[in-house]
């Protein structure tokens, strides 16, 4: 497109360009804070913490620590998925 018709599309294009900026923006935020491998851990020594200081039970601690490791895991598995498509390109270049 040239630039005339940009500018006369402008109050049709514009809001669709800022929501879809927008829409990324939330879901990078979104992933971020899904995949934080740091907000699990604290979750585990705060979770240790409850348990040592007799405010959990044995099995309540058990439950949990069970969840926790997980969902680490899996954000560990993910995070090795994202980086596994880059080697099979790699492997089939000669």
């Amino acid at each position: 497109m040239g630039l005339l018709s940009n500018l006369l599309l402008f109050p049709i294009t514009g809001p669709v360009h800022g929501v879809h900026f927008l829409l990324e923006q939330i879901q990078a935020q979104a992933n971020a804070e899904l995949l934080d491998e740091g907000r699990v851990q604290a979750e585990l020594m705060s979770l240790s913490l409850r348990y040592d200081l007799g405010e959990i039970s044995d099995a309540e601690y058990e439950e949990q620590e069970e969840a926790l490791f997980e969902e680490l895991n899996a954000i560990r598995a993910y995070k090795e998925e994202l980086l596994e498509p880059d080697a099979y390109l790699d492997a089939d270049e000669p």
